[in-house]
């Protein structure tokens, strides 16, 4: 091999048969796959926060150009600017996962473990390992030239494999649950269940206009696969007739007209609605004793001018009303669904209350000291904002809400 100026840092390009251009070829095939990821995650993410799409685009294609160094010129300087990039994104995917998203609609949104997510992570986490042994160690073994290529092919199909299974599995949010909330029988797979169920009941033509800003009634109920969410019948899978599509509409409307009013947080609050979730989060829930008092007595569960619970999303304009929510106090089995399936109810099993009866957090896995845990009474929304699924949908992510209510604004209202 040609002899460097004295100082300089001899390298073996990844045409070398030895172990160091072998493990250079190795890293060059592998950084391919979280760049592949990264990008087909994008768009998604900036549906979510335009700071969240660009930090894609941004490890997508600085990934991509690392692969490409290290196959033209895989000096000292290269590896190890792979190495720092790579570990700095495995810092954010920790953080994510583990304290929130730190920026953008909600910052405090822990995000889920997917097979995807954690497959590019581990990718990523071998690159790092993978750049520490090319600077530590010399490696200058020498390898048959046909093992080393043989091992460079086996390394790219097993790659290609396993990213084929991310991106034909998760599609572009690359999720497939791996915790321990989607064992069978659990919340979230009863409702991703019930939500299978909705899109195969009616054909995906059904469209019924509502007057709710929320837009018409669809056959899509939005994100159901939310941990600590059961539904209360599931599955529901029954075609809604004639009659429950205009009772849906009915029910819309009026709930639309007599509740607007409270698109006033100050009005809310002056006739009694008080926050029974944490004020200041991304979606507070707030709860008018007297209405559920009236309704623990025997009065209607559904009543539009008497909603026990209003839904406000903190936007950086300010509160926005997304939601009116029905409460059954009785924690029936057997709620009124005068829609059927397009007016489902649901319970959440992983919140955390307070002495005084407020949501103070959710399980990890388990409630603090002075805290107790129980499923909340059966509820169902109608959103006045525009989710997937429209104004029956069952739920959404708190994200998912907050880009809603940023749609259809509203008065200036402070935080809710």
């Amino acid at each position: 091999m040609m002899e460097l100026a004295k100082g300089a840092v001899r390298m073996d390009g990844p045409s070398s048969a030895t172990l160091r251009g072998l493990l250079v070829r190795a890293l060059a095939v592998t950084a391919l796959i979280p760049a592949v990821i990264h990008f087909a995650v994008a768009g998604e993410h900036f549906s979510e926060y335009w700071a969240f799409g660009v930090f894609m685009l941004v490890v997508a294609w600085l990934q991509l150009a690392w692969a490409i160094g290290l196959l033209v010129r895989p000096s000292r300087l290269v590896i190890a600017a792979g190495g720092l990039l790579n570990a700095g994104v495995v810092a954010v995917y920790i953080v994510t996962r583990t304290a929130g998203d730190v920026v953008g609609p909600d910052p405090h949104d822990v995000e889920p473990v997917g097979f995807g997510d954690a497959f590019c992570t581990a990718c990523e986490v071998l690159l790092v390992v993978g750049v520490a042994v090319l600077l530590v160690r010399s490696l200058r073994r020498p390898v048959p030239q046909g093992w080393a290529t043989a091992a460079v092919a086996g390394t790219a199909a097993l790659g290609a494999v396993l990213l084929s299974v991310s991106l034909v599995d998760g599609g572009s949010e690359m999720v497939m649950s791996m915790g321990s909330d989607d064992a069978p029988g659990s919340a979230s797979t009863a409702a991703a269940a019930s939500m299978n169920g909705m899109a195969g009941m009616t054909s995906a033509a059904l469209s019924l206009p509502t007057d709710s800003p929320a837009g018409p009634v669809t056959t899509s109920m939005g994100d159901m696969d939310m941990a600590g969410m059961q539904m209360v019948t599931s599955p529901c899978t029954a075609a809604p007739t004639a009659a429950e599509q205009a009772a849906t509409v009915k029910l819309v409307n009026e709930t639309w007209a007599a509740d607007k009013k409270y698109r006033s947080l100050a009005l809310a609050k002056a006739d009694g609605f008080a926050p029974i979730t944490p004020s200041g989060a991304a979606v507070v829930h707030y709860l008018s004793p007297a209405n559920y008092a009236r309704a623990a007595a025997g009065a209607p569960v559904i009543d539009p001018d008497a909603p026990q619970s209003l839904v406000y999303a903190n936007t950086p304009e300010g509160a926005v009303l997304v939601a009116v929510m029905y409460l059954d106090p009785a924690n029936n089995t057997s709620t009124p669904q005068p829609g059927g399936c397009l007016t489902q109810w649901h319970v959440h099993t992983n919140l955390c209350f307070g002495p005084a009866g407020t949501v103070v957090g959710i399980t990890h896995p388990d409630c603090a000291p002075g805290t107790t845990h129980r499923p909340t009474p059966p509820m169902m929304h109608v959103w006045f904002a525009p989710i997937p699924g429209g104004p029956t949908a069952v739920d959404a992510p708190d994200r998912q809400v907050v880009r809603a209510a940023e749609l259809v604004g509203g008065p200036h209202n402070g935080t809710a």
